[in-house]
């Protein structure tokens, strides 16, 4: 039986021994070792191997919080000493994670309170400033692998916006239950006894209570209606603003008249389902982000140098001229020139590129690159909002609308729709008055209340919002749910490589050359350890069954190899021409060398990792589409990859953040639908340019592109499927608003031959609301069920 780590339950192959206790990483043992000097062994005890696995080890740097200016926009709380903030963090999985994170005040004594709610893995931390920064509160959390996801002020507002939702909701639905209930007498009047003047307060007090309903939970559709208006545009919202605001001239006639109880329960009960609807869109994508801004993958703080002396400002500050620090591992904010003797910068966040590049002092280093190495001294050349970063992401057509086809589809419908209503109404008002003028207000206002095109209003929020909380629960988060439509309608789809079917963080290594025994391969990987290039930790990873010695004058070449004396021999690993000799082979392809006292002795060739099934992906996806693979990496995996994809000519390497682009608009110029699959700033442009964007992240709460949709990697195998959920789901919609013209048919009988009693409309509004949410709820379950969604 395999061993696992007894912190994080990780099956591994290597161990670290400690305390008679396996672990599979040094990371695991410092938590232990953490937990263990605080008294806090509990933790083990609640879950067998609670812990989650460190994926990093890099350090984390948070003393730009201790700026007064930053400190002051992610607070939540700050009195005195007294200081309050709420986290997000998404490695909380488990009720240790809870109790851990509850008990910080025993790590620190500067924690007042912390408290958790798991269902949406935030942490609200009650702290004092004077025993505990904040910035030395987030290192706490990253030290016991809770690594803290601040909220920026946008995440913030999206946040309020999504509780305003919610208190219209509960107004409209609290509201809709208590006019329900004091309808009742009027309705039961004809067989019980009941007094007069107490039905009739109970109809005012429903009046009462229908205003807010009207006037605040339903004031977005009176918004939409009115600022299409302006535009000359008919939308949907139209005839349900005319709707209600018939049902609610006729309900107070008919209650200021004491002529009827009027239709206030209907009224209440049609803005309750609609914002129903709204929240269904809401709920699956409230904790993402799909429109971060380019500076949101920036530090809040920056170090900038002035007269010999750092000192940390917001990013948004930084001038041309200023000379900044950038550590390892940190993104450059900004274009700047390298004052640094040498660099090598990581580019794959902007390029694709997954080999580091080399830089020389006076270089150009474009922002978006990543310092690899030690702590780099740049001269800002460029502000951030005008770098070449800010210049990718501003680079999008305005050609993408918010709406599907199917939406304007039905404000198209809508438009003809109000008109016919109001010519039937007019017309049977003039009917009516000619025959029988008793009767026709009552079938003029009827008509416009049984009309309202409520059911065919709530058939797409609530098919497509129930689909896409569906898709939520599997990892594939919509920015809209008008994207399920999208996704229905493509026929090309275009895969980014590097990061989308690969996982940026694991390699595939394998050697050629002489044979090496453990001696070698051991002091080759202590050399590897020395270094945090890339390629380094790939080789080190992989050598991870050998030992480690003590590394002697160790030496780096940025960018270019590492060297050192171990156990009396010289060791270097890197270039060919690093370790001086000259290679045949085109440097194309990843490959360390590897010379002992100054003979090579052979090469390492580090390969990209693809995610799990991706071939049978690709398989399925191309009997419905065709395929395209574009990359910003060399070609040296082309002939592995031309074996899965149908045509050759779909396979692109050496491809620029523009070319991507400008890719998916040839597409389109073609009359084809584009979806786009891509995983970083390197798609940005491919993504926006798409009708569909899809962003691949392995983490989907901490990082996405602009995009439609947010997909997690590893959920990625299941795209076929969720193009076919989504077909499934688009057919639902178009049965549902066949039942809603039914109704509106039936209804508009009853109505314009003067027979739409106030009881029966009382029952037939909110019943064709309700069938339409039931139907298409279950239908959309049902599909989900057939295909393992649920």
């Amino acid at each position: 039986m395999p061993k696992t780590c007894y912190h994080c339950g990780s099956p591994s192959q290597t161990w670290v021994k400690h305390d008679d206790k396996d672990f599979c990483c040094e990371g695991c043992v410092m938590v232990y070792d953490i937990l263990k000097s605080n008294d806090m062994g509990t933790y083990y005890d609640i879950n067998n191997a609670p812990g989650i696995r460190k994926k990093s080890t890099t350090s984390e740097y948070y003393d730009y919080l201790d700026q007064d200016e930053i400190k002051a926009s992610v607070l939540d709380f700050h009195d005195g000493d007294t200081c309050r903030i709420k986290l997000y963090i998404p490695s909380i999985h488990c009720s240790s994670c809870i109790w851990l994170i509850e008990n910080l005040q025993h790590l620190h004594k500067g924690v007042i309170t912390s408290t958790v709610n798991f269902n949406k893995r935030e942490a609200s931390i009650t702290y004092n400033e004077a025993q505990i920064k904040l910035s030395e509160l987030m290192n706490l959390l990253s030290s016991i692998n809770y690594k803290p996801h601040i909220k920026t002020e946008e995440q913030k507002k999206s946040s309020k916006k999504s509780r305003q939702l919610l208190v219209k909701l509960g107004i409209a639905g609290f509201v809709f239950g208590n006019v329900m209930l004091l309808s009742f007498p009027e309705y039961l009047s004809d067989d019980v006894a009941l007094n007069p003047e107490l039905i009739e307060a109970f109809k005012w007090i429903s009046w009462l209570l229908a205003l807010p309903v009207m006037l605040y939970s339903g004031n977005d559709y009176f918004i939409t209606a009115w600022k299409n208006l302006k535009r000359k545009i008919i939308s949907i919202d139209l005839p349900i603003v005319l709707g209600i605001i018939a049902i609610f001239l006729r309900s107070t006639y008919e209650i200021a008249t004491s002529s009827g109880p009027g239709y206030l329960d209907s009224l209440t009960g049609l803005i309750f389902f609609l914002l129903i609807g709204k929240w269904y869109q809401a709920k699956t994508y409230e904790a993402l982000s799909f429109d971060n801004d380019y500076s949101s993958y920036f530090p809040l703080g920056i170090t900038r140098i002035k007269n010999n002396e750092e000192e940390i400002i917001p990013i948004n500050q930084l001038e041309s001229g200023d000379l900044i620090s950038v550590r390892n591992g940190e993104i450059i904010p900004a274009d700047a020139s390298l004052e640094s003797i040498g660099a090598s910068i990581d580019y794959s966040f902007i390029t694709g590129e997954s080999v580091p590049v080399r830089k020389q002092k006076g270089d150009t280093i474009y922002a978006g690159g990543r310092v690899i190495g030690s702590a780099l001294l740049l001269k800002v050349e460029k502000k951030v909002e005008t770098g070449y970063l800010a210049e990718l992401w501003k680079e999008r057509t305005d050609k993408k609308s918010s709406e599907s086809m199917l939406s304007l589809t039905l404000n198209m419908v809508s438009k003809y729709f109000t008109i016919a209503i109001l010519i039937i109404s007019s017309l049977t008002a003039l009917y009516w008055l000619w025959f029988d003028s008793s009767k026709a207000l009552l079938a003029f206002t009827s008509v416009l209340i049984i009309a309202c095109p409520c059911a065919l209003a709530l058939s797409v929020p609530f098919a497509f919002g129930h689909a896409s909380r569906i898709l939520g629960k599997n990892h594939f988060y919509l920015k809209l749910s008008s994207i399920i439509e999208g996704l229905t309608k493509t026929d090309q789809v275009v895969f980014d490589k590097t990061g989308t079917l690969t996982d940026p963080d694991t390699f595939k290594v394998s050697y050629e050359g002489e044979e090496l025994d453990h001696f070698n391969r051991s002091i080759i990987k202590s050399l590897a350890h020395q270094s945090r290039h890339p390629l380094s930790r790939a080789l080190y990873q992989h050598l991870s069954d050998a030992d480690e010695f003590e590394v002697l004058d160790f030496k780096e070449l940025e960018g270019a190899g590492v060297e050192a004396m171990i156990m009396n021999h010289n060791i270097k690993i890197g270039s060919a021409s690093y370790i001086g000799i000259e290679s045949k082979i085109k440097q194309e392809s990843a490959r360390v060398y590897v010379s002992i006292d100054d003979k090579a002795i052979g090469h390492f060739v580090i390969t990209n990792y693809y995610r799990p099934e991706w071939k049978e992906m690709l398989r399925v996806v191309q009997k419905k589409a065709v395929v395209h693979l574009l990359s910003g990496d060399n070609d040296a995996e082309r002939e592995i990859l031309e074996r899965e994809i149908a045509n050759a000519d779909n396979l692109h390497f050496y491809q620029s953040p523009k070319d991507k682009q400008a890719y998916v608009q040839k597409l389109k110029d073609n009359n084809k639908f584009v979806t786009m699959v891509g995983d970083g700033m390197n798609d940005v442009g491919a993504l926006k340019e798409a009708h569909v964007g899809i962003a691949v992240a392995d983490d989907v709460y901490q990082f996405s592109p602009s995009s439609d949709a947010i997909i997690s990697a590893k959920e990625l195998i299941k795209l076929p499927v969720f193009i076919n959920f989504a077909k499934s789901a688009l057919r639902i919609v178009y049965l549902a608003i066949g039942i809603s013209f039914l109704y509106n048919v039936v209804g508009l009988y009853f109505a314009v031959t003067g027979q739409l009693n106030p009881l029966f409309a009382a029952i037939l509004m909110p019943l064709s609301s309700a069938s339409v949410v039931v139907f298409t709820s279950l239908s959309v379950m049902w599909s989900a069920k057939k295909r393992r969604l649920l």
